[in-house]
């Protein structure tokens, strides 16, 4: 991720957004300050009058500013699609604006509360495949059990596993926040950590010290169409048996022996988004000659029970319409692409121009399945890079999990139930 560099963010967003968030913030501006005026006189002119603020709305504008940078890329993007409900505003009103960055200040001018969840959902995704982190996988299961009977005792569980000995039982928080995008349910858990004393200047400018009983941060994100379940948790394999066998309990009310597995997932749902590439996107179609892009074919499940699956296949022809304008144009959008369904696989067709004196380009299908399995390997060398590079520029791929990652892959993890 880039530096925070507040000058190149004030020139990555136009007029009309920085007008509204200058006014919702009554950020003064001179007198003869024009909105209308030309590019780079207005982007001195608001760069002097955020110096130029007084130093408590200076580090409150800052701080704001700084949160905008880090969602204004591609896993922002997607984090904030993942936050809003499919048939959220937020959606069209994206297609509309003109950069990641303007997208990121107006969420967070208009939807708050969605701009907070969306930072919750970025700072999961940065941690997969980082310390701390493990992948496992279960039977797909039709439904986990998240209401507020099951968090509460849930939470109190919880609590009392991470109490020591002969000690208060610790606090507990949790949060359930829906994956809207991915089909995920996230359970954010704070937990009482040991008390600690911590200096702190107090107003005479001398040091005081505060007892303070800071939270210890979990995360388990559960995918139930394909059984999938990351855990982000210090404290290694003990900590991780901990969560598991009250999930076990709790939210899944049945007994799980979950499989520690390699390979990374495929978020299919981001296909519905269509194949628009983010701002920081490195991929040149032209370059690689691709001259149409379709989704030829998938496999959508129901969220609900009874679970039951359909297979959505257009006519092959390049000119034909895809999975996304047939499903649109016959009215199913709304159940079948968006919340009450997950498309579990996928088949993606680029098409190329011709070469040389050739008369038909040629085709490459990219063919997915929601636990990680593909035909990546089947296709050339280039096309395979190609595919890869578009996959992960979609947010649909994630990056190779390395060795160090998956220890002890072939062992079942034991849950006590």
């Amino acid at each position: 991720m880039a530096a925070f560099n507040y000058h190149q963010l004030v020139r990555l967003v136009p007029a009309r957004t920085w007008q509204f968030y200058f006014e919702a913030r009554k950020i003064d501006l001179p007198v003869d300050h024009d909105w209308a005026m030309p590019f780079e006189p207005l982007v001195k002119g608001l760069v002097v009058a955020l110096e130029d603020l007084e130093a408590d709305l200076a580090r409150t504008i800052y701080a704001e500013l700084r949160r905008v940078h880090t969602l204004a890329n591609r896993r922002g993007m997607l984090a904030l699609r993942n936050a809003a409900r499919p048939e959220a505003a937020l959606h069209e009103d994206f297609a509309r604006l003109t950069s990641d960055a303007e997208r990121a200040l107006w969420t967070m001018l208009q939807w708050p509360d969605l701009f907070d969840t969306a930072e919750a959902f970025l700072s999961v995704d940065l941690q997969i495949g980082v310390r701390g982190w493990k992948r496992l996988k279960i039977s797909p299961c039709d439904q986990i059990f998240r209401g507020p009977e099951e968090v509460n005792a849930l939470r109190l569980a919880l609590a009392s596993a991470f109490t020591p000995r002969k000690g208060t039982r610790r606090a507990c928080e949790i949060v359930t926040l829906d994956r809207h995008l991915d089909g995920g349910v996230q359970f954010g858990i704070l937990i009482e950590d040991n008390p600690q004393r911590k200096p702190e200047f107090a107003d005479d400018d001398r040091v005081r010290w505060r007892d303070i009983r800071p939270p210890e941060s979990m995360d388990v994100v559960i995918y139930p169409a394909n059984g999938v379940i990351d855990i982000l948790a210090p404290g290694g394999e003990r900590t991780r048996k901990i969560l598991l066998a009250h999930f076990a309990q709790h939210v899944f009310k049945r007994s799980i022996q979950p499989q520690t597995i390699a390979q990374p997932m495929f978020f299919l749902n981001r296909l519905r988004e269509g194949f628009e590439l983010f701002d920081d996107s490195e991929v040149d179609l032209a370059a690689h000659r691709v001259e149409h892009i379709r989704l030829s074919q998938a496999r959508v499940r129901s969220k609900l029970t009874p679970s039951c699956d359909y297979i959505i296949k257009p006519p092959g022809e390049k000119e034909a319409a895809d999975v996304l304008a047939c499903v649109q144009s016959q009215g199913l959008e709304q159940p079948l692409m968006r919340s009450a369904f997950n498309i579990v696989e996928a088949t993606v067709t680029l098409y190329f121009l011709p070469v040389g004196t050739k008369k038909r380009g040629r085709a490459a299908h990219i063919e997915l399945k929601q636990g990680g399995i593909s035909n990546l390997r089947d296709l050339t060398e280039d096309e395979a890079k190609l595919a890869e590079a578009l996959l992960q520029a979609w947010g649909v791929m994630e990056r190779s999990v390395g060795m160090a990652d998956i220890e002890d892959a072939q062992a079942p993890a034991e849950v006590p139930h």
